[in-house]
């Protein structure tokens, strides 16, 4: 078993557990923070897996799950509190001499940017640089896995809803960005890298519907909602308003078109190509289903 001094955060979330599976099928060892010890259930019985228990919000419980760690991988949930979060979890790494931390971020992360969440990505990356840590900095595009969120709307309705008209992008798979992170955390030559993850193709959420349409045997719609339409809906689904605040302004970004560059990333780490749209619902078909 190959021994890395490697500490996962957000081990359990969409991201995270693609991550686990790559990293226990290539026999990697490693601790997977979790927040309460029933949180990491499902991997207890693996023999690769240290379950740490720590919590983000009380850097003090951090100290034992970082000793003797070498490298971490930084991921959190969506949060109204994640910057600080994930800040806590800099700073209580750099003083628990961590030397590399491979950080989640999100394409396009800019301190300056109008998105909420671009911004807040920027700020953490920046604050890892600062304390000199060795970073790797992984950008995806929009989660293709995103779209399970309208799973019942697109079952029983034939319908998803979304609001950025006809700009195209370049959705990722969630396996994607788990197998570019896997690499990054056990192989060398990735100290000190910004990489941007996309798949393979831009499309537009219409070309979604279409590819959705043939493979399901059924006709599904895109409905474009305006911004105000669009407010109004993930109100009435009980978002938070931090939240559907910073999803209006992720689709303002999407709708100017500035999620539409394709990137090689996928292919030039893990040497295959990145799972495209039509592939991602055959996959996920019995859900859609």
């Amino acid at each position: 078993m190959t021994q890395t001094n490697l500490l996962i955060t957000g081990a359990t979330g969409s991201v995270g557990t693609q991550l686990v599976k790559k990293l226990v099928g290539s026999n990697v060892s490693f601790r997977a923070l979790v927040r309460t010890r029933e949180q990491g259930d499902l991997m207890s019985d693996l023999p690769q897996v240290e379950l740490v228990v720590g919590d983000l919000s009380d850097p003090g419980s951090l100290a034992s799950a970082l000793e003797g760690i070498d490298k971490a991988f930084l991921l959190t949930n969506s949060s109204e509190h994640a910057e600080q979060l994930q800040l806590n979890f800099v700073n209580a790494a750099h003083k628990a001499g961590v030397s590399q931390i491979v950080k989640l971020s999100q394409l396009a992360a800019c301190v300056t940017s109008p998105v909420r969440f671009l911004r807040y990505h920027a700020v953490v990356e920046n604050r890892i640089q600062a304390l000199g840590f060795n970073y790797t900095f992984l950008r995806p595009n929009l989660f293709m896995q995103g779209l399970t969120a309208f799973g019942p709307y697109i079952k029983y309705e034939g319908k998803f809803y979304g609001s950025l008209g006809d700009a195209r992008v370049s959705a990722v798979d969630t396996r994607d960005i788990a197998a570019v992170a896997a690499a990054t955390l056990t192989e060398p030559g990735h100290q000190n890298k910004v990489y941007n993850i996309t798949g393979p193709q831009a499309i537009t959420y219409a070309e979604m519907a279409d590819s959705l349409s043939r493979i399901l045997e059924k006709q599904i719609a895109y409905v474009d909602l305006s911004p105000e339409q669009m407010q109004g809906a993930l109100t009435v689904a009980g978002f938070p308003a931090w939240q559907i605040g910073g999803l209006i302004e992720d689709y303002a970004h999407y709708s100017k078109g500035e999620a539409a560059g394709v990137f090689s990333t996928v292919k030039d780490i893990t040497g295959h190509d990145p799972i495209r749209f039509e592939q991602f619902v055959q996959d996920y078909r019995t859900f859609f289903s």
